[in-house]
Parts: structure tokens; sequence; C-alpha cells
């Protein structure tokens, strides 16, 4: 039986009205996220790893899709306290600490117990 596939609406931002994403498990913190935007549809892997600070970690490696072509992978950091996210990509950076679809697609993992 294949695994199944979980769908969310993420929050709207000035650049992408509607997004979504669609996450498919394969284990324990690890899955396929895919992040669908208006003109971008991009594919992640996924994987959780250990952090010191005080929520969780994913790495997620560019499988395609990505809107910047020179990045291959992503750190994301979820906070536990719900404002100190992080993410390594140039989107969070430029933004000044905004949220970026990847930390927004995180949070969306994490908030409905997908990973």
């Amino acid at each position: 039986m294949p695994a199944p596939t979980f769908v969310e609406v993420l929050p709207p931002t000035k650049s992408a009205p509607r997004s979504g994403v669609r996450w498919t498990p394969s284990g324990p913190g690890a899955g396929v996220l895919v992040i669908e935007k208006p003109r971008v549809v991009a594919t992640y892997a996924v994987t959780e790893f250990g952090t010191p600070w005080d929520g969780r970690a994913f790495r997620l490696v560019c499988l395609g899709g990505q809107s910047d072509a020179d990045a291959t992978t992503y750190d994301v950091f979820a906070a536990r306290n719900g404002q100190d996210h992080r993410c390594d990509c140039k989107g969070f950076s430029y933004g000044r600490g905004r949220p970026c679809k990847h930390v927004a697609a995180a949070l969306a993992l994490l908030e409905n117990g997908w990973i």
C-alpha cells in the first residue's frame, strides 16, 4: 500500500496569496515535501536532525523546481517559542527574518502532526 499524502494550504503572503504543501512521509522524521506556489512547484527530501536549540530542525534537499538554481539544500529551524524560526535560504535572509516558504512548510508539518 502506498504511503498517504497530506495536503495543507499555507498562509497567504504578499508574493504568494495562494500556496500549499503536499507531504508524503517515508519514515520517522523523513519524507518528500512539495511546496506549490503560483509560479513554482519545488520538491524536497526532508530529514529531521538534532539541534541543541529549543525546537526542531530539518534539512530540505532540493529534488527539483526550486526558485534558486544555485541552492541544493536548506536547513530550517522551527522554534518551540513560535517566533525564533530560521532558514538559511535567501528568501529568509533578504526578508529580514520574515518566515520563508521553507519555514511555513515546516510549521505546517509540525502543526498537523505529520512529522
